[in-house]
């Protein structure tokens, strides 16, 4: 039974600060609502708020009903819309020419993420930003993917063999023939801790795939369950801190058998950041609560309690500037509430890390780019890859 229902205008909606009210109704498909303090915001600010929740080419949507735009608004979303019509027809010439080959090869693939959000989850497949094609291929066949994207003329970005072997990771960054990054994964979770805390089944999720039409192109896609269960733990894992990512799992939701995504949740242990992620997306988008019972039950626990808390607090979305735009509460959430504030800690002293190698320059450097030819290495990492991660 379907349990959301609309929440009332007088909601905490109403103190979201114009720029924050604008995103959610690109996001979500509203007309955008105009207001004397929205229009003194700079076309600069109007870009930078949409390019952190990566929905920049939605509020082009959201206000082409205005007579007139705001002074500078007009050039950011006209750039912001074209370039992501360009990086999708890119990414469907490489889609075309890989999945053709990676079908012509029987290999059991699917296209996740980004392009299959865009084209057939959101609305319109101008609202939503993209910039990678990420492809799932059945583990066993990994290398022999690898190969066949290069021989339809992409190329490997990942070549340090010694850290891609040290580092176990689920995916190659490659480059398509017409210039999109491909990312090729073997696993949906790409670090072996995330592997390990949620067992996501791959094979069975090839298995189940559908063949939908993306753009006119037929490509093979999760079924509904396993595309909502893969965007909520990405979310999370994410800190579910942009609306980009709260949209997405909104929309996929919308066909789904709530049971069943319940059930898949329960068996990869993920049911608690796939809770909190669904019950902070409907939130966020106007109701009160997701159509599973069980996920419904498990956001409100402890956890789910604290992450509530704090939107309270700092209503979502934050903006450019803000200080308190991080979503560890969601990326921490494991199945019990000790293992989750471990999990909090661990990742405050993390983002410290990544803070200091910001300040002293040293995150301009992509290791796992640099050439390190090592023939063992490469091996060793393929094993682990085409034994699902448990070589």
């Amino acid at each position: 039974m379907a349990l959301a229902r609309r929440r009332s205008a007088a909601g905490p909606a109403q103190s979201l600060r114009p720029v924050a009210r604008l995103l959610l109704d690109a996001a979500f498909d509203r007309p955008a609502q105009r207001s004397a303090a929205l229009d003194r915001a700079t076309g600069s600010e109007i870009w930078e708020a949409g390019r952190l929740h990566r929905v920049t080419p939605a509020i082009a949507r959201a206000v082409r009903g205005w007579d007139e735009l705001p002074d500078g608004w007009a050039p950011a979303l006209r750039s912001a819309r074209e370039r992501q019509l360009l990086r999708h027809l890119q990414a469907l010439e490489d889609l075309k020419g890989i999945g053709a080959a990676l079908d012509r090869a029987g290999i059991a693939w699917a296209a996740v993420k980004g392009a299959t959000l865009a084209s057939v989850v959101w609305p319109h497949a101008d609202m939503r930003e993209y910039f990678d094609l990420d492809l799932l291929v059945q583990p066993a066949a990994f290398r022999d993917a690898v190969r066949i994207v290069e021989d339809v003329g992409g190329r490997l970005l990942d070549r340090n063999w010694p850290a891609l072997r040290s580092s176990r990771r689920g995916e190659l960054a490659m480059v398509g023939r017409h210039g999109t990054h491909v990312d090729v994964h073997w696993h949906l979770a790409v670090a072996p801790s995330v592997r390990r805390a949620f067992p996501l089944d791959v094979d069975a999720m090839l298995a189940r795939r559908r063949r939908r039409e993306l753009s006119g192109i037929s490509v093979p896609m999760l079924d509904a369950e396993d595309q909502a269960l893969h965007v909520a733990v990405h979310a999370a894992q994410a800190g579910a801190n942009r609306l980009m990512w709260l949209a997405d799992a909104y929309y996929v939701t919308a066909d789904v058998a709530w049971d069943e995504l319940a059930r898949r949740s329960r068996a990869a242990r993920a049911s608690v950041p796939v809770a909190l992620v669904l019950d902070r997306a409907y939130r966020v988008a106007g109701h009160d609560g997701v159509g599973s019972e069980e996920l419904a039950g498990v956001a409100s626990n402890a956890w789910g309690r604290l992450a509530r808390s704090r939107d309270a607090r700092h209503p979502f979305p934050g903006l450019p500037g803000d200080a308190r735009l991080g979503g560890g509460v969601y990326a921490a959430a494991r199945p019990s509430a000790a293992v989750s504030a471990g999990q909090l800690a661990a990742k405050h002293v993390q983002a410290r890390l990544i803070e200091w190698r910001h300040r002293a320059g040293r995150d301009a450097v992509r290791p796992l780019q640099e050439d390190v030819p090592d023939v063992a290495a490469r091996e060793a990492y393929f094993a682990t890859a085409v034994s699902g991660g448990r070589r």
